[in-house]
């Protein structure tokens, strides 16, 4: 069985021992050489033959007006709280579908599918989605953390594993290298066409004017008030003035952060990771307890690789890299889940802690570590799926003096440590290496990669299981959440799609109409 090394975060150097612990780390900070240039998807044509929108210009208010839970369709509708909402050809021909978006928070979902309604990529959607949830959920998604995504270019009939992953510190200590802003500008920088400031701007204004508290929201503020209450910013932002955690509907204000944010939307990476920016980030960081340095942060580098595959009958399932645990962990376990029924969560589940010990684990993790999935899908054929984390819940539990941004434990930390590790996007291909039939993603312990996984194999069945009763099946615990879509084609070579939120949780489903 392969090693579930995080070394590989960094492409090793020639001659680097190889000779690592199995659960090794996300590697030390070792430079790289910017990827190669990847020409940006220009081509339209889903299977289902829908149509992308016109170009986004400004940054307008998001519709927020969607229940809690629920999947909002293209004309506006809910399918209230079933999870499931279906698309085809048949039942849109006013406008069409423009795409799909499904997360764990609901802010974040509505604000992505007004970057695509206004003719963004999946990956504006998700940068959009991403820097959103840095603001709703910073337990999982926070700015000092970092994740890996997988993005598939139709046109180029490409599937590529994109790492950013919370590195050590060239010091050590306990705070991690953020990863998130550097990736998520490189996938723009890559594959995007909406301006970076109108990307931005939503999540800047959520966090500098208040945002009402979601339902996912106030459970993660809820769960975390104890580790909120040690940090200033976090609890001016997150509590209210009594020291109780933030209820529904009650208003969140984050200036610090979205100081933060409008740094980073004037100046993109250069704001956090580059010449007097990174030196007093740093600065920040250590007042915080962690060793990152200036050098640690100008040297960070996201990496590009060709995404893993394993054979699912006439799909590819595409996963990270083999150059990231994730990746080794998830080719492992789909080797291990062919003797279990894909309907059986529980005994995936089982198969994967069994997995994680074999790899290294030591004893059973937690099914949350402070991580969190979403999906995007264009009306063009193109796909983004995506799992960011933090190394445990609300990370170090501080923020960087002056900056609202969670800072993420060290890859070093015995268990949160390992979250990178149990990362779970997925996008199954169809045989043409172009078609797009499911995408999910999921984050937290092992069983976060078996539920994802095993939602696709349900679907694939072709026994006729909806995505949400498959979804349903595959997390029968309240952790961790699963969110996909799923476009299985029929014989006569047409696509319904459906978009599916885990009913565990309290995230949405959104389709875009499209132009």
């Amino acid at each position: 069985m392969a090693s579930l090394s995080e070394k590989s975060i960094l492409r090793p150097r020639e001659n680097e021992d190889l000779m690592r612990p199995k659960f090794d780390r996300a590697g030390d900070n070792r430079r790289n050489s910017p990827p190669s240039t990847l020409k940006v998807a220009t081509a339209l044509g889903l299977a289902i033959g829908l149509a992308s929108c016109g170009s986004l210009l400004g940054s307008s208010e998001p519709d927020t007006s969607a229940s809690l839970g629920s999947v909002i369709t293209a004309d506006r509708s809910s399918r209230g709280l079933t999870g499931v909402g279906r698309a085809s050809a048949e039942d849109n021909t006013a406008g069409g579908i423009g795409g799909f978006v499904v997360a764990d928070e609901p802010q974040a979902v509505l604000i992505a599918r007004d970057v695509l309604e206004k003719g963004g990529t999946v990956v504006d959607a998700a940068v959009s989605l991403y820097f959103t949830l840095a603001v709703t959920q910073p337990q999982a998604a926070s700015l000092g953390g970092g994740g890996i995504c997988l993005v598939h270019d139709r046109s180029a009939r490409t599937t590529e594993s994109i790492e950013f992953l919370p590195r050590r510190a060239s010091a050590g200590g306990p705070v991690a290298i953020p990863g998130n802003v550097r990736g998520f500008a490189l996938m723009h920088a890559r594959f995007g066409q909406t301006s970076w400031s109108n990307l931005l701007a939503p999540a800047e204004r959520l966090a500098a004017t208040g945002t009402p508290v979601s339902r996912a929201m106030a459970r993660s503020i809820q769960r975390n008030a104890v580790t909120i209450r040690g940090d200033q910013a976090l609890a001016r932002g997150l509590l209210a003035p009594s020291g109780l955690p933030l209820k529904e509907l009650e208003e969140a204000t984050q200036i610090e952060l979205a100081s933060t944010m409008g740094l980073i939307r004037s100046r993109g990476v250069s704001a956090l990771y580059t010449g007097d920016a990174a030196r007093v980030f740093a600065t920040a960081i250590k007042d915080s307890g962690g060793n990152v340095s200036a050098d640690d942060l100008r040297n960070y580098r996201p990496l590009v690789n060709d995404a893993g595959s394993v054979s699912a009958g006439a799909v590819t399932l595409r996963i990270p890299s083999a150059t990231v645990g994730a990746g080794v962990f998830a080719e492992n376990l789909w080797t291990g889940l062919q003797d279990i029924a894909p309907s059986d969560g529980a005994g995936a589940a089982r198969a994967a802690d069994a997995v994680a010990l074999q790899l290294g684990a030591q004893g059973k993790l937690p099914d949350d570590l402070g991580s969190t999935g979403f999906a995007v899908s264009g009306a063009n054929g193109d796909a983004v799926a995506c799992a960011v984390t933090s190394n445990g819940s609300f990370g170090t539990g501080r923020t960087a003096g002056g900056t609202g941004v969670v800072m993420a434990r060290s890859p070093d930390e015995p268990t949160s440590g390992l979250a990178p590790a149990f990362l779970a996007p997925v996008i199954a291909i169809a045989p043409d290496k172009a078609t797009v039939a499911y995408v999910g993603a999921s984050g937290g312990g092992p069983a976060a990669v078996a539920g994802v996984q095993q939602v696709a194999r349900q679907l694939l069945t072709g026994d006729g299981t909806g995505l949400v009763d498959a979804i349903r099946a595959a997390t029968p615990g309240p952790a961790p959440l699963v969110n996909a879509i799923s476009c299985p084609l029929s014989p006569a070579g047409t696509t319904a799609c459906e978009v599916g939120v885990d009913p565990n949780g309290a995230g949405l489903g959104a389709e875009a109409v499209g132009g």
